[in-house]
């Protein structure tokens, strides 16, 4: 059984300080808070990565980090999750090693909603979990699936939608 948790990243600057666009926006004080509350929330959950795989996007590494604290964990940065939509994320994810119980893959809206809608098979996804994912995930929220196939063949369908967590101080699902 492998785990894979998509997170949204925490709340960020509505525009960006300096140069680099979109891609430079960081996180605001809250959402380092929200990101520290979300990571706190996965560890006692016993989802503590063995890699993460996060955005190029500031504050999507920024969040990993914020959620990570002192834990020493892999990291894999790549546009592919900034800006390759659910191909991207999905050929992000066939390459990571059979050894990885549980991928963390840090990123942006709306792809990580969709990422987790297509995976999830809803033959064996509770209703409840479908329509709070339905309407998308926000800032500092993650989607976690279970899988019974290798990373290499992950496929639309092939997830059990198990949990929604949040550290926005708002109860968790799942």
């Amino acid at each position: 059984m492998r785990t894979l948790v998509l997170v949204r990243h925490a709340k960020a600057e509505a525009t960006p300080s300096g140069p680099g666009g979109d891609h430079a926006r960081t996180l605001v004080a809250r959402g380092r808070r929200d990101a520290a509350a979300l990571g706190e929330v996965l560890r006692d959950s016993g989802l503590l990565p063995d890699l993460a795989v996060v955005s190029t996007g500031a504050r999507a590494r920024q969040t990993l980090e914020s959620m990570l604290g002192d834990d020493g964990v892999e990291t894999w940065p790549t546009r592919r999750v900034y800006d390759g939509g659910l191909d991207g994320v999905m050929e992000a994810v066939r390459e990571v090693p059979d050894h990885v119980e549980v991928l963390w893959v840090v990123g942006h809206e709306p792809v990580m909603s969709t990422t987790a809608w297509e995976l999830a098979d809803p033959e064996r996804t509770g209703p409840a979990l479908r329509e709070a994912m339905s309407s998308g995930m926000p800032t500092a929220t993650a989607a976690v699936l279970e899988l019974e196939v290798p990373w290499s063949e992950v496929d639309l369908g092939c997830a059990r939608l198990v949990g929604r967590h949040t550290g926005r101080g708002e109860e968790s699902d799942g």
